[in-house]
């Protein structure tokens, strides 16, 4: 029943999407003219796929999209020759937008990607093809087993590369669903500076600097400094978030063929709560969007988190380079937050709320190597990669939810005459962490990936075959000892053809698996999630390299999914499976002098399809959106006496959206829209930019469920709000 009603709506929706797409459908149209240049020859494109140096990373103002991949995706070839949908944001386009972390609505560069927003403030979740997906560092896997790492700030970005479906090549654990890679700024032995000023609405006020140089006359040690401070209040009561941010970087060119980089960053924040979700009797949006649950005398949470990396590349020959790297980072949090947790329908008004104390430190300890080689065998060339990947994972914590002796004090909310600045009691645990943890555990792994990519028929057809091995252990050390080891194989099956110039169609089949922390109802540890990827699509670049399309369709499943029990809804069980399909479309670049612009769609199909409650199979997975539509275009206006002067405006659409759990689906959500402009003014050494967001100011809310039973709770989004930017280049 729920499948064909999804399908029922189809026809409406795309109607909608149709209004909102044809102004720029026109823009396109006007340039077909223009995209059917194509200057690259065929002989370059198999240059550029052998070049086994360091990736560079160059941005340009003139457009969006980039046609490489940064090195720490450990494939040396062009974005067209891989076979697989990866989505590039540059930091020209994350400037662009005025984003200041990775939580600011950058997912709409990316089709089907979206966020969840129960902990907006300390981690970003982000859902894509039906389940969230894992987070990378220059390529290494610094994800927590519990909140973190931090949002990453636009200050430290150069990219985000977003990997669709399983990366085999490039992790050994994940979701099927894909992942993301931020890719920070490092030294480029250019010697330039930036500092930006940005003030916006709900007292926010933030300063950043960007220096980049050389040590030395002779350029053999490189830096790179970013620093950001942020001070900045929110439309929701209370709520404020503070920040500082430092990365500095150092490389030293130790000869022509080889260079280490030592990079740490630093990042410190306090906020007053990062549950910004609110609950009400009356259903989604129906109260203020300054409403809040949390109150002025609550203690502010604090944060802090350190990650180091250490890169060592080395150019062995003209056909084989091998990269080694070492990354840590620690985590630490301090705080609570108010929940509501339970409801009495007798008393509709009142909101007994819970304070719940937490303080954990998380880690990670990972090292990597990997190896770029070609060589041939007759009429066949081979591209090999081979990876070595460790990865440890530590968690220690407290939380008040975990512990029968912590203060069970219930400050009721009355939603008709809210007070606050009533005395609250910190509820904080004294004592060492080591002595007061209600949790402990550990993942730890490692993994060896052999891959050969078979350039065939005179390289128009590339063949890649490969496999990796990875060996886990998962252990529980409080509130009870218990461990559990695989060993899992998993085979990864590419095909690239090269159908005219700049034009290919690719197929692929991979695997993956990721061990899962946590006890089940009988005490021991749940077994990995494990999915499977069967993906086709067509990429096409147009313009020199400056504009690209991508068309893509999957079919996702995964098994050993998490899942309420269905006699008591606080008990995990491990019993669920999930499938997925999709169509995915992305258009990105620069279709004529001066006008760049992002636009895509996805359409996305997850449910469940194996539950030990029967009555929840076919049901949307958790957080789905079935349509997702995102626009963006920035035009530098061809003003030749006053020049340097453009404009920007987007959108966001959203429908079919689900809640957090099965049971939501009887409470619909209403579709989200945002529409954004801005204008700004650019030469050498300054620039000016302003933004308008929500101009509409329409109610947009997000991460919505309906639990405790009577309850609606959800995430209210920014009303407009105005944000500029001052920055000077010297």
């Amino acid at each position: 029943m729920f499948r064909s009603q999804g399908f029922d709506s189809l026809k409406l929706t795309l109607i909608q999407l149709m209004k909102l797409l044809l102004p720029l459908a026109v823009t396109v149209m006007l340039s077909k003219s223009v995209l059917a240049q194509d200057d690259l020859s065929n002989e370059q494109q198999e240059s550029a796929g052998r070049n086994l140096r360091e990736v560079t990373i160059s941005t340009s103002l003139n457009h969006y999209h980039t046609d490489s991949i940064s090195a720490s995706l450990k494939l040396a070839q062009k974005l067209l020759q891989v076979p697989q949908n990866i989505q590039e944001i540059d930091k020209t386009l994350i400037s662009d937008q005025q984003a200041i972390n990775v939580n600011e609505s950058l997912t709409r560069n990316v089709s089907g990607a979206t966020r969840s927003n129960v902990a907006d403030l300390y981690g970003p979740m982000i859902m894509m093809r039906g389940a969230a997906i894992g987070t990378l560092r220059n390529g290494i896997d610094l994800g927590m087993s519990y909140y973190g790492p931090m949002p990453e700030d636009a200050a430290i970005i150069e990219r985000i590369e977003f990997v669709k479906g399983p990366a085999g090549f490039l992790s050994p654990i994940g979701d099927p669903a894909g992942l993301y890679n931020i890719v920070t700024k490092s030294p480029t032995g250019t010697r330039r500076n930036q500092i930006r000023l940005t003030a916006g609405s709900f007292n926010q006020y933030r300063l950043s600097g960007d220096f980049d140089g050389n040590l030395d006359k002779s350029k053999k040690w490189l830096f790179r400094l970013n620093l950001a401070a942020q001070k900045a209040k929110s439309f929701q009561k209370f709520a404020f978030q503070d920040k500082l941010i430092a990365q500095p970087v150092i490389r030293y060119q130790i000869n022509s063929r080889s260079t280490l980089t030592a990079e740490y960053q630093y990042n410190r924040q306090s906020f007053q709560q990062y549950l910004a979700t609110v609950f009400s009797p009356d259903g989604f949006a129906s109260l203020p969007r300054s409403f809040s649950i949390s109150d002025p005398n609550k203690i502010p949470a604090r944060a802090r988190e350190s990650n180091y990396f250490l890169t060592y590349r080395l150019q062995m020959s003209s056909h084989w380079a091998l990269t080694a790297k070492a990354s840590g980072a620690q985590n630490h949090m301090d705080g609570n937050y108010f929940l509501v947790s339970s409801y009495n329908p007798a008393k509709p008004n009142l909101l007994p709320r819970r304070l719940t104390y937490e303080k954990f430190n998380s880690g990670v300890l990972a090292a990597q190597a990997f190896v770029n080689g070609s060589f041939k065998t007759g009429r066949i060339e081979h591209r090999i990669l081979s990876s070595l990947d460790y990865n440890r994972k530590n968690f220690l914590g407290y939380a008040g939810y975990n512990d029968p002796a912590a203060g069970t004090t219930v400050y009721l909310l009355d939603l008709s005459n809210p007070v606050y600045g009533i005395p609250i009691s910190a509820q904080k645990k004294e004592g060492k962490l080591s002595d007061i943890a209600t949790n402990q555990h550990r993942i730890r792994y490692f993994s060896a990936y052999l891959q050969d990519e078979l350039a065939l028929a005179g390289g128009r057809l590339r063949l890649s075959l490969a496999g990796r091995f990875t060996a886990s252990k998962s252990s529980i050390l409080k509130p009870r000892q218990t461990s559990v080891s695989d060993a899992v194989l998993t085979p990864r099956i590419g095909l690239n053809y090269q159908i005219r110039k700049n034009f290919y169609f690719y197929g692929l089949f991979d695997q993956t698996f990721t061990p899962q922390s946590g006890l089940n109802t009988s005490g021991g540890i749940f077994k990995p999630l494990k999915g499977n990827n069967l993906e086709a699509g067509l990429k096409k670049d147009w313009r020199a390299g400056k504009l690209s399309t991508t068309l893509s369709v999957y079919d996702i499943t995964r098994d050993n999914i998490l899942v309420s029990d269905p006699v008591n809804r606080n008990v995990i069980s491990q019993i669920g499976q999930t499938k997925s399909k999709g169509i995915e479309v992305d258009l990105k670049g620069e279709v004529f002098t001066g006008m760049n612009l992002v636009i895509n769609y996805a359409y996305t199909d997850s449910y469940i399809s194996r539950d030990a409650d029967e009555r929840l199979v076919g049901i949307a997975s958790p957080f789905l959106v079935k349509h997702i539509q995102n626009s963006w275009l920035h035009y530098r206006l061809p003003f030749k006496k006053v020049s340097g002067f453009s404009v920007s405006a987007g959108y966001q659409f959203q429908a079919g959206r689900n809640g957090r759990y099965p049971q939501d689906i009887q409470s619909p959500i209403a579709n989200l829209f945002r529409a954004d402009a801005g204008i700004g003014w650019a030469n050498s050494h300054l620039f000016i930019q302003g933004l308008v967001n929500n101009i509409s100011n329409r109610f947009n809310y997000g991460s919505s469920w309906t639990r405790p039973a009577g309850l609606f709770a959800y995430t209210p989004f920014a009303p407009r709000e105005f944000r500029l930017s001052i920055g000077f280049h010297f």
